[in-house]
């Protein structure tokens, strides 16, 4: 596992394509898993019925029918790179494609960190671009290199320092993680020892407590005394001098309360009949002092009765 090369992933541009023919094209699979970026794969679509040239045409209408049945993969990866961006915002379409594709082979580096991305590409500005970007895992080479590597199995220089490279770096990452693991293992090792000591001590800490060496020996004392003698009843609780016997309670409730309610009853009857005979007295003053025959006939209703007898009784007139 240690000395296992990791994957290679072979992409390439436009142009390497269309100097090709189907023979080529299943040499280059020898090298490792064919990705095609996608602006290259429309723009050889449309070669197919719009090239200039009939050659240009007849070779992208055969690589199409040979991409069909090659298990080759359309990537639309894309991420971008300051060393990858247009150089001006208005470019012609060629340029356009050369940078979108560019983006496309540094985004599929980008989602295959454990594998080597070769670009291939005949155009040395494009590939000294990419190279700017400094990837561990992306390397660029021409088609020559590439068909050379295919057929006598020759890595080129460039790939072979950068898969160097790469291994190495992998390799670190794998010790990292074994490390990190040792050391979470390690400490879950070191936590189930220190909750086991802490479980020990605790049991021992209660054991060696006073108040469990207390509740200890009130449990065994009655043990060995049934040995010598009958085990005494524990002494009755004592009554709290506040408890007041059933008897007194139902005394309160039943015979007390009732008469307290009456005594209320009477008193507020007295009470009525005094306000309403002070009331009365005071009614028969106030007519007596206001004694006006015309203020009487107009303003004062007539008084009952019982009221009219005890005002000629104060009034012989």
């Amino acid at each position: 596992m240690a000395n296992q090369l990791p994957p290679v992933l072979v992409t390439f541009d436009a142009d390497v394509l269309m100097a090709g023919r189907t023979q080529v094209w299943q040499e280059y699979a020898k090298v490792g898993t064919c990705y095609i970026p996608e602006v290259v794969y429309d723009e050889i679509d449309h070669l197919t019925g719009r090239a200039v040239e009939p050659a240009i045409e007849q070779v992208a209408r055969e690589f199409m029918r040979f991409f069909a049945d090659s298990g080759w993969i359309a990537t639309d990866a894309q991420e971008t790179h300051r060393a990858l961006e247009p150089s001006i915002k208005n470019q012609s379409k060629q340029a356009m494609l050369v940078v979108a594709t560019a983006q496309c082979v540094y985004g599929l580096a980008q989602e295959h960190p454990e594998a080597l991305v070769i670009f291939v590409s005949n155009s040395q500005p494009l590939l000294k671009r990419l190279a700017s970007v400094v990837a561990p895992n992306l390397c660029g080479i021409t088609g020559a290199m590439l068909l050379n590597w295919a057929r006598k199995g020759e890595r080129p220089p460039a790939a072979t320092q950068q898969l160097q490279s790469l291994m190495r770096i992998l390799a670190d990452r794998q010790s990292t993680q074994r490390g990190n693991s040792r050391i979470q293992n390690a400490g879950a090792g070191k936590t189930g020892t220190s909750a086991s000591r802490l479980t020990g001590t605790r049991g021992a800490s209660e054991f060696n407590s006073p108040s469990s060496f207390t509740q200890t020996n009130k449990a065994a004392v009655p043990a060995n005394r049934t040995m010598s003698s009958r085990a005494k009843t524990p002494p009755r609780s004592r009554e709290k001098p506040s408890e007041v016997p059933p008897s007194a309670i139902y005394r309160i409730k039943h015979i007390t309360a009732p008469k307290k309610r009456d005594t209320n009853v009477i008193a507020n009857v007295i009470n009525f009949l005094g306000a309403l005979f002070f009331l009365t007295v005071a009614i028969g003053i106030l007519w007596r002092v206001f004694d006006v025959k015309g203020f009487r006939k107009t303003f004062v209703p007539a008084l009952p009765k019982p009221v009219q007898q005890f005002v000629k009784s104060i009034d012989p007139k």
